[in-house]
């Protein structure tokens, strides 16, 4: 079978895998998201190399045809490089020379938000629902909307950051370093980095490494202890931007259907549903009616899937 090799570059965790022309993940490589750019950049290319070492022991998956990678941050027309990448050491790198010249094959980049939605319309639960709107919660706030079988990327490649856009004036900073975005209340690094500033350490056998999960807020906020106020509290904010954000999206761009994924919901499922109904609840019939919402069928698979569409090597 022909195969693309595909990347998810993700603020957390990156993941490298071949992807087949029957949407198989073949050959998974994970590894941790570093902020410094020359170990980010040692790790993925070894990483790499590895898929492409397993590939050659594997009866039937044909030598990549191209690479495709889906990133946080924003990628200007041409798609060389990303350059606004708060998640991400890769600020203003040409990541596209950097790959094509260690590996010789064709690179695209795509938004990881717009690859988690073109992989969701091409065999997700809402496949070919059109307009599709696709929200993940994750280290941060990704989104993607596809529009006759497209991602929408806006006149400069630039659009869908709805997690930098502002919800409370002057309020909390975001990790990309301006105040008050929606993403500094209702991102997964947000909520953790905000626990871990307000409720001190994880109790004992809580959290990694000394560091909050989503699920541990969560947890918290559930228990009788001392921390369930403060946790209480930046679930209560968060949920707001969350619900506030997605309703903000249906009414503005009126979609089919809307996929919500991302591992934050994975701690915190109860948000899911709390979302639809402040949906059901704030907007209009005309926005509401026949609206459907679904989970995620691929997850992190998706991001792949989108990203080897991105190619053009495998589906039309």
């Amino acid at each position: 079978m022909r195969t693309v090799l595909a990347g998810d570059l993700g603020g957390t965790k990156c993941r490298f895998a071949l992807v087949s022309e029957d949407y198989g993940v073949h050959c998974v490589q994970r590894v941790a998201t570093v902020r410094e750019q020359k170990p980010f950049l040692a790790a993925m290319d070894e990483a790499i190399e590895q898929v492409l070492a397993e590939r050659a022991t594997i009866a039937g998956l044909e030598a990549p045809l191209a690479m495709g990678f889906g990133t946080a941050g924003v990628i200007p027309p041409g798609g060389g490089a990303i350059t606004y990448a708060p998640n991400l050491p890769l600020d203003g790198f040409p990541l596209t020379d950097h790959v094509q010249q260690r590996f010789g094959m064709p690179v695209s980049l795509l938004n990881d938000g717009r690859a988690s939605a073109w992989g969701e319309f091409l065999r997700g639960h809402a496949a070919h629902q059109d307009p599709l709107l696709c929200l993940f919660f994750g280290t941060g706030v990704g989104i993607g909307l596809i529009v006759d079988g497209k991602p929408y990327g806006g006149g400069n490649n630039a659009a869908g950051e709805i997690g930098h856009t502002v919800f409370r004036p002057g309020g909390r900073r975001c990790p990309c370093g301006r105040v008050g975005h929606f993403e500094s209340y209702c991102g997964g690094r947000a909520i953790t980095e905000r626990a871990l500033e307000e409720l001190g350490a994880p109790p004992d056998g809580h959290g990694t490494r000394g560091q909050w999960t989503v699920g541990d807020v969560v947890a918290a906020a559930e228990a009788d202890g001392p921390l369930a106020d403060g946790a209480r509290l930046i679930l209560a904010e968060a949920e707001e931007a969350a619900c506030t954000m997605v309703a903000n999206c249906c009414v503005l761009l009126n979609p089919r259907a809307v996929v919500l994924g991302g591992g934050m919901l994975s701690g915190w499922p109860q948000l899911r549903e709390r979302i639809v109904q402040h949906v059901e609840r704030t907007t209009s019939e005309a926005i509401r009616k026949d609206l459907q919402f679904v989970p995620s069928l691929g997850g992190s698979d998706a991001i792949l899937w989108g990203a080897a569409a991105s190619t053009g090597a495998l589906w039309a």
